[in-house]
């Protein structure tokens, strides 16, 4: 089955998306005499007391205040005023203790790490309900499209009792965007053919318990930067040639809505979705392959019912249909041509949290219980041209309970959480060679148990708070890991779970009502550690290689300054270590981590004007897992500068360059970055 590309929608998308935007602009109450009313002082000061507070975007975001929780070391960071042009990976790529892997330019893969782990040991959710996958375990972030979500909530160390199943090393809930009043349209460009848009609409009743929100969005980019080909000798200049990085444009839209009604018997919130990304598949750059294309088309639905009693079921259905084209095979796998692949994921839960006690005379203020049931099915097919590899089933059965005590007149809270899980596969290994027959009797099944506790102590009321979460966890292997993948990846069926254990314990200060911070150190160990090695000259297999192991500090805040300054900043100082079985890596440090990470950002307003200044900075880090000296990557300094201007409530434009000194580097090997881009959008509420 051939699959070729097309643009032809995407184009009309836009070009209705830019007519829709200046018809706004046109039919806008009050935006034709904007600019005087800029000009006249004293309308000027009324004006700006009814949108002084609006959020100017940045190019990274560094997390809102700081507020310490038991339920584990949250950082939320705020989706709400993101116009575009950026995605999701660099958004909370900035925040503590995360770190992202890329694979190219904007909209290219972008995998995620929280405290030195691996990509499959963060769980993603949204709205409560799991994304990751049974097949590969990591969630490509490029492929959540930001524009849907209102807010993400960082969890580092502890995976909360609430959100189901077993945990990881951390987790990222998405939350999406709540009501709207009206029509809002937003478009951007950007270097390298980058230009984008939405389009929302939103109704809500008069008392506030029925609404309705309509999405459409999208965005595309050439991606046709220049990049330093150093033909992989990293310190070796004189070979070195400048390039033009070739077939890796990408084109995206989707459509989406939410919609909320309240009864006397329940509250309903239904959401769906549809997302298609189109682009081309580059390869890396000593292995190009200009004429391959990817497809992407991802459908989901989600439906909340909250009931008296404090019952709570939910449940989602998500279908993704990936296929990859490659017409003169390109791309060395052994097979050529067409790939296509089919998921489905299942999701059901039900939750109940009641409160059990309540008491303002007791050492014991409250005691009140979140315990439920999830149930979760995954299938997976995939087809080489017209043969077909067999269908592979996961089914995920977990209990999960947290119970939250308020004691000492509620200056100490305490979550002490557990789960279960049991985890059953069903579906043969694939041959080590094509012509061999399948395995019989291929079921497999595990029960883990996974418990943490959290505690948050109130030492100054209101000012100083002590937080900190232990737990332990499991990462079940994914289907790749178990079961191989054709193209060389065989299965081992010998795998261990890995063993997951976190400790973290941080100060938390409250100076005033706009200003905070955290200073948290941390521990973060993986046993039975799941890697890959190479076992022939043209496979690899993947292998539980003892341990790793991380610790270090974390510094998180944001305070308002004198001037109407506001600073946000974040740093992290780490020693991620790998304690493997292989005597020649035991000690190294482990690859593409940096030793020290710190971003800051300051923003002022001034008048109709938010100015803004951005410094990211990452230490040095290898590349590989034998720490190899001549390919380290070599310490890296970003800035990013912007400015806003706010014309008035319906009209606000902003202009951002990002990477000033055009520092030009690699993240994944063979995988160039961009050099220095400049963005701009324009957006408006009628």
């Amino acid at each position: 089955m051939a699959f070729y590309p097309g643009r032809g929608f995407s184009a009309l998308f836009f070009g209705v998306l830019q007519a829709a935007v200046l018809s706004l602009i046109l039919l806008c109450p009050g935006l034709a005499n904007a600019l005087s009313e800029v000009s006249s002082s004293a309308e000027t000061a009324g004006f700006m007391s009814s949108v002084s507070d609006t959020v100017v975007v940045s190019a990274r975001a560094l997390g809102n205040t700081v507020n310490p929780s038991a339920a584990g070391m949250i950082t939320v960071v705020d989706l709400s005023e993101e116009t575009g042009n950026r995605d999701l990976a660099d958004i909370l790529g900035s925040t503590a203790g995360f770190q992202i892997r890329r694979y190219g330019g904007l909209g290219f893969a972008a995998v995620p790490s929280l405290r030195g782990s691996s990509a499959a040991q963060i769980r993603i959710f949204i709205d409560g309900l799991p994304v990751d996958d049974a097949q590969s375990g990591a969630v490509d972030l490029s492929l959540l499209p930001a524009e849907r979500f209102e807010r993400a909530e960082i969890h580092r160390g502890v995976v909360p009792g609430g959100l189901g199943g077993l945990g990881g090393a951390g987790s990222v809930n998405l939350i999406t965007r709540k009501r709207t009043e009206g029509l809002k349209a937003l478009v951007n460009v950007g270097s390298f053919g980058q230009k984008g848009g939405r389009l929302t609409w939103g109704k809500s009743s008069s008392n506030g318990l029925n609404s309705v929100l309509l999405m459409a969005h999208g965005r595309r980019a050439d991606n046709n930067y220049k990049y330093l080909d150093n033909n992989q000798t990293f310190d070796n200049s004189e070979d070195d040639t400048t390039r033009t990085r070739e077939n890796s444009w990408f084109e995206e839209y989707g459509f989406w809505g939410k919609g909320n009604l309240s009864t006397r018997m329940a509250d309903l919130s239904f959401v769906a979705g549809f997302f298609r990304k189109d682009g081309g598949r580059p390869g890396p750059i000593n292995y190009p392959s200009p004429d391959a294309s990817v497809r992407l088309d991802r459908s989901d639905a989600q439906l909340q019912i909250s009931m008296p009693a404090q019952l709570n079921i939910s449940g989602s259905t998500t279908r993704v249909e990936q296929f990859l084209y490659d017409p003169e095979n390109q791309i060395d796998d052994g097979f050529g041509g067409d790939i296509r692949s089919l998921s489905h994921d299942l999701t059901g839960r039900i939750s109940w949290e009641p409160t059990l006690w309540t008491s303002e005379s007791s050492l014991i203020s409250s005691l009140d219980l979140t315990a439920g049931f999830e149930r979760r099915t995954q299938w997976y097919e995939q087809w080489y041209g017209a043969s077909d590899d067999p269908r592979r089933n996961r089914e995920t059965d977990s209990f999960f309970a947290a119970l939250q005590i308020l004691a000492l007149s509620q200056k100490v809270h305490v979550i002490p959480a557990w789960k279960y899980q049991v985890n059953t596969d069903d579906f043969p290994a694939l041959p080590a060679l094509p012509w061999l027959p399948e395995e019989e009797g291929v079921e497999h099944q595990r029960h883990d148990v996974s418990p943490s506790l959290g505690l948050v102590w109130e030492v100054v009321p209101d000012a100083w708070f002590v937080e900190g979460h232990v737990g332990q966890s499991v990462r079940i292997p994914t289907w790749v890991e178990l079961f191989g993948h054709r193209g060389g990846i065989d299965g081992n069926r010998e795998l261990q779970p890995e063993e997951i254990s976190t400790a973290d314990v941080a100060l938390v200060w409250h100076p005033s009502e706009n200003s905070s911070m955290r200073l948290a150190a941390f521990v973060a160990e993986t046993g039975e550690a799941i890697v890959f090695t190479q076992n022939s000259p043209g496979t690899s297999r993947a292998q539980n290689i003892g341990a790793t192991r991380n610790h270090g500090l974390e510094a998180e805040g944001i305070f308002s300054l004198p001037g109407s300054l506001l600073l946000q900043a974040n740093a992290t100082v780490q020693d991620p270590v790998d304690d493997s079985i292989q005597p020649h890596l035991n000690g190294k440090s482990l690859p593409y981590l940096s030793n020290v990470e710190m971003d800051l950002r300051l923003s002022r307003t001034l008048g109709l004007w938010r100015p803004w200044l951005e410094c990211s900075f990452e230490s040095e880090k290898y590349r590989d897992r034998a720490n190899t000296e001549l390919i380290k990557a070599e310490a890296r300094t970003l800035w990013n500068a912007g400015l806003g201007w706010v014309l008035g409530p319906e009209l606000e434009i902003f202009a951002s360059v990002i990477n000033l000194t055009n520092n030009q580097s690699y993240d994944i090997m063979q995988f160039p970055l961009p050099g220095r881009t400049w963005q701009m959008a324009l957006r408006v509420n009628p």
